[in-house]
């Protein structure tokens, strides 16, 4: 139940503050309000995967915190219970967390970062009447051209803006600074050939260069602009994005680093309940959250060695990877430290005597 509740508190904080970016994309009219819940609940095994390790790891704490601080702890090991007979009480907990995380991890994670994937290719192919906000600016382009799109009203039930403005700017070398701009009175999504136009009606279309005396000006009753190209199929997702099977055969640098990344998420589990149990041990005049912010602060550090061993992974090709780019060696020092939590007061006399 304290797992549970963990859970449900991280992943309202994650998604909180995930759902608040997405949202300001949307105002800004990179992505429909209407994609947003679905992008959010494609990304929420995402979300859960990597926040279950730690709140299985924070229950823990807190409930064998809990059980030092009222004595308990001491009571079972009177009566000949200690460290063994509580790791073996979480066999159950953590092969089911386990479970969890590998299904998510190798299966629903890659195939949701897919959907999510497509998605945003949708929005990008999507025209600027379907993004557009009545009332402020739309900038889409890269860094050679740019184009601004503006409508003061839009009239939903016939989806006609009204008082549009357009401009075109390029920045590349052969038509460096040169400016189109066009206004019309309305404007209304039309479609031919696979193909969207914005077809303006009653307005005028300024060419030239800003500070130079060669503009044109055309006036026109009706004319068509361009904001759209042919649906094409998505391009190949990204590697988050890519079946486990595809990886495995796939064999590249950033296909195991992901891969490995996704193992490391499950075996992240089981050495982290191994060393939540001697970390919760606190003397009940100490309280039980003494050692609850080292031991965080000791998972991110984990955590963050993952990340930081999956990236280099995924930039040095294997030919060229040293011996000591693997995600094992992280897992073999997390273990090392745990080994020593449980032994480590052992080992001193021996040292001592030695």
């Amino acid at each position: 139940m304290t797992t549970v509740l963990v859970t449900f508190i991280l992943v309202m904080v994650l998604v909180s503050g995930r759902f608040i970016k997405y949202l300001a994309e949307a105002a800004a009219g990179q992505i429909a309000a209407d994609a947003l819940f679905l992008v959010m609940a494609f990304r929420l095994p995402e979300f859960l995967q990597m926040i279950l390790p730690l709140s299985l790891y924070i229950a823990i704490l807190l409930v064998l915190g809990r059980m030092h601080m009222d004595n308990e702890m001491v009571v079972l090991r009177a009566g000949g219970q200690g460290d063994g007979r509580v790791v073996r009480s979480l066999i159950v907990p953590a092969l089911v967390a386990m479970s969890v995380i590998a299904l998510f991890a190798l299966y629903v994670t890659p195939q949701g970062d897919a959907e999510v994937n497509r998605i945003f290719e949708e929005q990008k192919g999507r025209s600027v009447l379907e993004l557009l906000t009545p009332g402020r600016f739309h900038v889409k382009g890269d860094d050679d051209n740019q184009r601004a799109t503006y409508a003061e009203s839009l009239n939903r039930e016939e989806g006609v803006l009204e008082n549009v403005f357009v401009a075109d700017a390029s920045f590349s070398s052969e038509e460096a600074g040169r400016l189109l701009t066009v206004w019309a009175r309305s404007g209304n999504l039309v479609q031919q050939d696979g193909i969207s136009y914005l077809e303006l009606t009653d307005g005028y279309q300024y060419q030239g260069k800003p500070g130079e005396a060669d503009y044109r000006e055309v006036a026109f009753e009706k004319a068509r602009v361009r904001i759209g190209s042919e649906r094409s199929s998505s391009r190949p997702p990204e590697v988050r994005g890519r079946s486990t099977l595809d990886l495995i055969d796939d064999g590249g640098n950033e296909a195991m680093a992901e891969l490995a990344w996704r193992w490391s998420l499950v075996l992240t589990v089981p050495i982290m309940c191994l060393a939540a149990v001697p970390l919760s041990r606190v003397n009940p005049r100490q309280g039980r959250f003494l050692r609850m912010i080292p031991a965080v602060l000791g998972y991110m550090l984990y955590v963050g060695l993952l990340l930081t061993m999956r990236s280099w992974i995924a930039e040095v090709p294997g030919s060229e990877r040293p011996w000591y780019y693997s995600m094992g060696l992280i897992h073999l020092i997390a273990g090392f430290a745990v080994f020593m939590l449980y032994f480590g007061d052992r080992l001193k006399p021996r040292r001592a005597r030695a």
